[in-house]
């Protein structure tokens, strides 16, 4: 049965635009139909081959090699980047929204520093477009590109202050925007202070920023909001000054010490989470941090109650996850334990994190590239700077099938050796 006069949807429109139905306009809106229709075909045709691409490089990171098939063709990425660029640009919601997809697991997935370059205001332009025109969610997508835009072109640091400067009024609109879904406007709050994190080394913007933040974390009740802020200002923190540190600590104090009690397991790991972070650049400008601090004894009282939660009433995950972080924050919080984390860049190369503000760092830039983060530690010169890694490190030869395969079948016969051993003496503690 055909559907009644009304508003078109948009898989409707997108589907009249293929099949070259004019949807009552003239023979111009049909002309421009039938070109947004070709170029959603062309960008079709080159996520396929995108996602191709993404599987063959996946596959080789782990061995500090690039993938073949096309991986290393710089026009091929070129033309692709392009492409999805003028689509994002259109004023058609449902192509926009997918190319800005595109773009931003293109963006994640390859180091693209120079073909940014050259394409510095084409991309500025679709990004704030969208942040000025698009629903919660595309700004949301946007504000993500945005941090990935940052990432990419980390060496040139001329355009940070004006990428940033640029940008901010419209993020900080989108977090105000009370129409708007709060899940959205705290993602938006998180990559705000991700992208004041990267590019702006001006005291007034981290002011304005984190006045914003206290407000949320003191003001807000929802969930996505207070986590999201408090891992904003926790980051902040890592770049501000001692008097910026201890102004912010000292209002602040209070107020996160009530989040410990929030119902939320998530918030109030995050939450014990900044408390430590907050004694760690405290002891770091003051050794005697501890004496100045208000109720000691009660914030060591809290960590400890939650360090030992074993109330029915919660999760069982929740209870295992909650008690696992705050046995960490409490024991460096009363000096018995430092904070230290090992992650792996690739087979030659590991990353140590020794406190807690770089673990900030480090997950800031893990929530912006997601499984990209290895490939970035190890190709990215700007992400490399952040944690003083040096120049990447010269590629290794890639590891041949024939090789892969030998790896694989000495892997698998120790596995079966280690099954036959397990086996056996599970037979043995059987026998009475």
């Amino acid at each position: 049965m055909g559907k009644r006069g009304g508003k078109v949807s948009d898989e409707d429109y997108v589907v009249n635009k293929r099949n070259g139905k004019s949807n009552g306009k003239g023979r111009r809106g049909r002309r421009d139909e039938l070109e947004t229709s070709d170029l959603e075909d062309d960008v079709s045709s080159f996520v396929s081959s995108l996602s191709y691409q993404n599987h063959l490089e996946r596959d080789s990171i782990g061995d500090g090699s690039t993938g073949e098939s096309g991986i290393e063709d710089s026009d091929a990425l070129d033309q692709m980047f392009d492409v999805s660029l003028e689509a994002a640009a259109l004023k058609n919601t449902v192509v926009r929204v997918k190319n800005l997809k595109i773009i931003q697991e293109m963006l994640t997935s390859k180091i693209m520093g120079d073909i940014l370059y050259k394409r510095k205001l084409e991309v500025v332009d679709v990004i704030t477009k969208s942040l000025k025109n698009g629903k919660p969610s595309e700004r949301s997508n946007t504000a993500h590109i945005a941090v990935l835009f940052a990432i990419q072109i980390g060496q040139d640091e001329d355009s940070f202050e004006e990428l940033y400067g640029e940008l901010k009024p419209l993020l900080l609109a989108a977090i105000q925007d009370a129409s708007a879904d709060k899940a959205h406007r705290a993602r938006i709050i998180y990559r705000l202070a991700t992208l004041c994190f990267l590019c702006s080394d001006d005291m007034e913007d981290r002011k304005e920023l984190m006045v914003l933040l206290r407000e949320k974390i003191t003001q807000s009740t929802d969930c996505d909001v207070l986590m999201n802020s408090a891992a904003a200002l926790s980051l902040l923190l890592t770049i501000s000054t001692p008097t910026e540190r201890r102004n912010t600590i000292r209002l602040l104090m209070n107020p996160i010490r009530e989040l410990l009690k929030h119902s939320n397991v998530d918030v109030r790991i995050e939450v014990g989470e900044l408390i430590a972070h907050v004694f760690e650049l405290g002891r770091d400008y003051d050794e005697h941090f501890d004496n100045e601090v208000a109720d000691l004894d009660g914030i060591v009282g809290d960590l400890e109650v939650l360090a030992s939660d074993s109330a029915r009433y919660r999760a069982k995950r929740d209870r295992k996850q909650q008690r696992a972080s705050f046995r960490e924050i409490l024991a460096f919080v009363n000096g018995e334990g430092g904070m230290h984390e090992t992650v792996k860049v690739s087979t030659q190369e590991t990353l140590s994190l020794d406190s807690w503000s770089e673990r900030v760092q480090y997950t800031a830039i893990k929530e912006t590239l997601g499984s990209a983060t290895s490939l970035h530690l190890q190709q990215n010169i700007f992400v490399r700077e952040i944690f003083g890694l040096g120049a990447p490190p010269l590629r290794l030869e890639k590891i041949t099938k024939a090789e892969k395969h030998e790896m694989k079948k000495l892997n698998a016969a120790c596995h079966k050796a280690r099954q036959k051993n397990m086996a056996k003496q599970r037979d043995k503690r059987m026998v009475v």
